[in-house]
């Protein structure tokens, strides 16, 4: 009985719980609209709104929109296409943010290669989110398109109008034209310009490639051509202090003169310190050339104890001053990295006094590979159709 009685107590009570819970839940009546339904909804609305010719509505989705999500890009742009539309455009629509919604807008449209649409679609799987994307894209290409056919357009609104008709082919070259004085557009390219070519770029390169030598000078052979360097670029103008060795013996003897004696040796290894320079001819996408020069100290040591027959420690090395020129290539393999090559021609004056001749200049060819600081301000400057 006593435990009869127990059982109907619980049933009770989670009864009167569970009852408890629904009245709750007849309680939440209001309805909260987060910011990605109503971006979801708008950009279905703002098109079918427009069509129908219910500018009313559309403005009151516009404004609803903003005052609930904020500003974005994708909101300005319509606001910048419907004011051309109405004949009422004012650069009051943007504020600073407007170059780079614009490059956000161009670099996420039709390649789905950056921006909003990818980074969704990529990392979430959000197909619907990007078709919805694509919905309010498709209406402002088509809406710009047709504005563009006007012939009372200020060039403003002819920039606005090209790049949201998805025509990149360089609109950004008319910002900086007579056409775009006193404009905010144009004050803040200017900006962008002037922020982003005088800054400096730290990077470092791995080097590997051969020296060969030519006259005279060829006696002791081809070697190995291994080093590194770190420097700086500073818009066209490229400066690294390089430090490289040339391992390994000579394949032929030749002949050094040290403490009163001639000796017969193959010993080689050489060695490069110096200021290297390159100025970027031209640069063409990801790949860019450079003309190169330098100035060294430069040398390699022809003898060392352990190959002489004597009890004194007998060393020697032959130096000389390096000028050298030549051009380089590198090839961007993203912000970070890349990998190129270079031929330099060396002007060295090897003075053997007293035994082998070894004059003569020499080649080297290196593959490089190289790192550097994040190049956005490069990137930046060239989506701006910026030409140094």
């Amino acid at each position: 009985m006593k435990r009869f009685k127990t059982l109907l107590l619980i049933a009770f009570i989670s009864t009167y719980a569970l009852g408890q819970i629904d009245n709750v839940e007849k309680l939440m009546t209001r309805k909260y609209l987060s910011c990605e339904d109503i971006n979801y909804n708008v950009k279905f609305l703002i098109p079918s709104f427009y069509d129908k010719g219910n500018t009313d509505t559309l403005y009151s989705v516009l404004d609803y929109w903003e005052n609930h999500c904020g500003n974005s890009e994708e909101l300005t742009r319509c606001k910048i296409i419907f004011s051309i539309d109405k004949k009422e455009f004012n650069e009051k629509i943007y504020d600073s943010n407007i170059l780079n919604y614009l490059l956000s807008y161009r670099n996420g449209s039709n390649s789905m290669t950056y921006g909003y649409n990818n980074f969704y679609n990529n990392r979430y799987g959000w197909n619907n989110y990007v078709n919805r994307i694509d919905t309010l894209d498709k209406f402002t290409v088509r809406l710009a398109t047709k504005l563009l056919k006007r012939t009372d357009l200020k060039p403003l609104e002819i920039f606005f109008l090209r790049l949201y008709s998805n025509d990149f082919e360089n609109p950004f070259l008319m910002i900086p034209t007579e056409a775009f004085n006193g404009t905010l557009i144009q004050k803040l390219y200017c900006n962008e310009i002037k922020t982003y070519e005088n800054q400096i770029i730290p990077h470092g390169d791995l080097i590997l490639g051969a020296w060969i030598p030519f006259n005279s000078l060829k006696i002791v052979g081809s070697h190995p051509y291994i080093g590194f360097r770190g420097g700086i670029k500073y818009k066209k103008i490229i400066a690294d202090l390089t430090l490289a060795f040339k391992p390994g013996n000579s394949p032929n003897v030749y002949q050094v003169y040290e403490n009163d004696s001639l000796w017969n040796t193959n010993h080689f290894f050489g060695g490069y310190l110096g200021l290297d320079l390159a100025y970027e001819l031209f640069k063409i996408k990801k790949s860019s050339f450079d003309m190169i020069g330098g100035i060294a100290f430069d040398g390699f040591d022809v003898l060392e104890s352990n190959e002489q027959q004597s009890n004194n420690e007998i060393s020697k090395s032959i130096n000389s001053l390096n000028l050298n020129f030549g051009l380089g290539y590198k090839y961007h393999l993203n912000q970070w990295t890349y990998w190129g090559f270079d031929l330099k021609y060396n002007f060295v004056n090897y003075k053997n006094t007293r035994g082998t001749d070894l004059s003569g200049n020499a080649l080297t060819i290196n593959l490089i590979y190289g790192f550097c600081a994040n190049q956005y301000n490069v990137n930046r400057l060239e989506q701006l159709g910026y030409k140094k």
